[in-house]
């Protein structure tokens, strides 16, 4: 097995073809192998400070990882993905490896899309742990569904939807504050508020804020996967049927205990109820016992799993 090429930026060549091995990984396992925050930057060669590995057979693309090495706290992480008909072949053995090589401080975070069999197995046996797992939580909207509770938020809270140009910064300081301890979610800038702005789901009518008096409390930013044409004429190649998600709810410290996380939530479950979706999606941590409940009233249950395996 050849040793996998590593750039720092991808060529637009190179950016077709990881879409297509992502495609192709996407259609057989299911779910995709790379995270939003990757497929977000691909367009442009990749993130800043990061590393791509790539592992070609003849023309093809066959192995794909992406390396970033800038958390000093908690070290490097990647994702990786390998053809269908490359798989238990080495591959990914080796993409692992060369991560490992490439990595600044020995240190390595391996996530795992779905929890796949094989990489779990893969992982296991090169020495990592099953450190960190992800929920996806689904809920049905649609006529069989169970009825939505009506919205009541907290005294004095008023609501309107987020507008570009206007909210980015008092936007990214109320998440940041909101998630201060979050290893993801916690260190936004406004950058990363512009990237999802120009993404063919970004919707600010369904991008929804809490206000007590003039001082933003709280969030819930919906999206739309699998968008129509219609209902977005930015997406491309996305027709299949449409599916909301609970993108991110977040509330000032200074806000929470008193409903509105549960009130904003229940907010966005009824705007992605009237654009006629009939299932709705979330992301949750495992040991946030505490949302996975309040989710579960809601009529959440688990549907999918990522997991984090680590080594370091």
């Amino acid at each position: 097995m050849p040793a996998p090429l590593v750039q720092p930026k991808l060529a637009e060549r190179d950016v077709t073809a990881v879409r297509a091995l992502v495609d192709a990984v996407t259609a057989a396992d299911g779910f995709g192998p790379l995270s939003e925050h990757v497929m977000l930057h691909l367009p442009g060669g990749g993130d800043t400070g990061v590393r791509h590995l790539l592992v070609r057979k003849g023309d093809q693309l066959v192995g794909y990882a992406h390396l970033d090495g800038t958390d000093a706290v908690a070290g490097s992480s990647a994702e990786l993905a390998v053809h269908p008909s490359a798989r238990r072949a080495g591959v990914g053995r080796s993409l692992v490896a060369s991560l490992l090589e490439q990595s600044p401080d020995g240190r390595l975070r391996l996530w795992a899309h779905g929890d796949h069999p094989g990489a779990g197995a893969l992982a296991m046996s090169m020495g990592f742990t099953r450190s960190r797992v992800l929920w996806q939580m689904r809920r049905e909207l649609g006529a069989s569904a169970s009825a939505l509770p009506e919205v009541t938020l907290p005294d004095g809270v008023e609501i309107r939807s987020f507008e570009v140009d206007q909210d980015e910064q008092a936007w990214t300081a109320t998440n940041n504050a909101a998630f201060v301890d979050h290893p993801d979610q916690g260190r936004w800038g406004v950058e990363e508020v512009r990237l999802r702005e120009q993404e063919a789901w970004f919707d600010p009518k369904g991008f929804f804020l809490a206000f007590r008096a003039d001082r933003l409390v709280g969030f819930h930013w919906t999206k739309v996967h699998g968008s129509t044409a219609a209902m977005h004429p930015k997406a491309h190649g996305h027709d299949h049927p449409a599916v909301g998600e609970v993108y991110i709810v977040g509330v000032d410290p200074s806000e929470q205990g008193r409903g509105l996380g549960p009130a904003l939530t229940l907010l966005g479950l009824h705007h992605l109820q009237d654009l006629g979706l009939d299932s709705v999606l979330l992301y949750v941590d495992e040991a946030n016992t505490n949302a996975i409940r309040v989710y579960e009233r809601l009529g959440f249950s688990r549907y999918a799993t990522d997991v984090c395996w680590s080594l370091g």
